[in-house]
């Protein structure tokens, strides 16, 4: 019988799946970055880290057995496992500023949504949430996500990024649904930094400007 092991000292979720650098890694993973290392048989965290940012579905090492994370992200560890399902919001919580700015951009789901597996309730999500990404997300093969989607993603959102800033990108009013466009502004920021604004934003590695 194989035995879930602890993990303490996790001050991250999921989504630094998508944020492959190995001293943000060691400082925010505690024990789980060793674990990582050594489930999927990498040199270091900077390979672990490495590998999964290149291949998702390497994430689910972790819940064979199931990795138990202690503190408040252990929910978000014990979902990847239960039902293969990342964090899907934007993730970061960008200052609300008045910005009259409207995006035709229908994408309410972030970055770390790539890190979730492929199943029918994701898939439905992608295609409700983020309907105007959705063909793209549908023709990926689940390999290399940056590169593919650095591709992929509308060039618009990056026009408005260099016009409004990110923070003013962030705070423009999204497609039909018109809520603010936090996710919009996390893929521009994943994409031209390959970092989550998240975890940038929790080392204080993060600025925030408006145009």
């Amino acid at each position: 019988m194989r035995y879930a092991r602890r993990a303490r000292g996790v001050r991250a979720g999921p989504c630094i799946a998508g944020h492959p650098v190995p001293e943000h890694w060691e400082a925010l993973l505690g024990d789980l970055a060793k674990e990582i290392v050594r489930r999927l048989g990498a040199k270091d965290v900077e390979d672990a880290a490495r590998q999964i940012f290149h291949y998702p579905a390497l994430l689910y090492r972790l819940c064979d057995p199931p990795v138990v994370v202690e503190g408040r992200y252990g929910v978000e560890w014990a979902r990847l496992c239960a039902a293969g399902e990342t964090p899907m919001g934007a993730g970061v919580r960008f200052p609300e500023v008045q910005v009259d700015a409207r995006i035709p951009l229908d994408i309410y789901l972030g970055p770390c949504a790539l890190w979730a597996l492929r199943s029918k309730a994701v898939e439905a999500n992608w295609r409700k949430n983020a309907p105007d990404l959705y063909p793209a997300y549908s023709r990926w093969d689940g390999r290399y996500p940056h590169a593919y989607f650095r591709d992929v993603f509308p060039a618009l959102a990056f026009e408005a990024a260099d016009r409004l800033g990110l923070l003013g990108l962030a705070n423009a009013r999204c497609g039909k649904r018109e809520r603010r466009c936090t996710a919009v502004a996390a893929w521009v920021y994943w994409i031209r930094n390959r970092r989550m604004p998240q975890i940038d934003l929790q080392l204080g590695r993060l600025l925030f400007d408006l145009v």
